[in-house]
């Protein structure tokens, strides 16, 4: 039977005390494992993203698994989103032409906030979280852009979900 090494033993044990405070999954607090998701409030121009957004964010949400969807009534947080603004930036432009832009990026910018439904503290937000997606121009610009609503808002609810539950308390 081979010995470790008093050093290689030394380490190994400062190691493991190192790593006694990793887990994985979620860092929310233990008492929090369900969330209402309100339809987020559209501060933008844009009509009717605040649908495709909550849709993604719901989504994101069960996809992760940390976190399982509830009711108003049965939720331990609530998760209040609101769409901050909404854009369009060209990124690509036609070849032989600086003005034609065949190539756009859709940016969804919101602010959030997971609230305990108990005492309305707050458990984690941010005042910006921006998700985005790169579309090609095809035919006219609102079939374009309802080609893209769907992607970005997988982005913004992607970003949202991942500050939630890597929250470092």
């Amino acid at each position: 039977m081979k010995r470790i090494p008093a050093a290689a033993a030394v380490l190994l044990l400062l190691f493991a005390a190192g790593c006694a405070n990793y887990r994985l999954g979620s860092m929310l607090p233990a008492d929090i494992r369900t969330v209402y998701v309100p339809t987020c409030r559209n501060q933008t121009p844009e009509p009717l993203i605040e649908q495709d957004v909550t849709r993604a964010i719901l989504s994101q949400i069960q996809m992760d698994g940390s976190l399982r969807v509830a009711s108003a009534d049965d939720a331990d947080v609530v998760l209040e989103i609101t769409l901050d603004r909404f854009w369009l930036d060209p990124v690509a432009y036609e070849s032989g032409s600086a003005s034609t832009a065949n190539q756009y990026r859709m940016s969804i910018k919101a602010s959030f906030a997971l609230v305990r439904r108990a005492d309305r503290s707050v458990v984690v937000e941010s005042p910006s979280v921006t998700g985005w997606y790169d579309f090609d121009f095809a035919g006219d610009m609102t079939s374009s852009k309802a080609v893209a609503l769907r992607p970005a808002a997988e982005d913004l609810g992607r970003r949202i979900v991942d500050q939630i539950v890597q929250y470092w308390p």
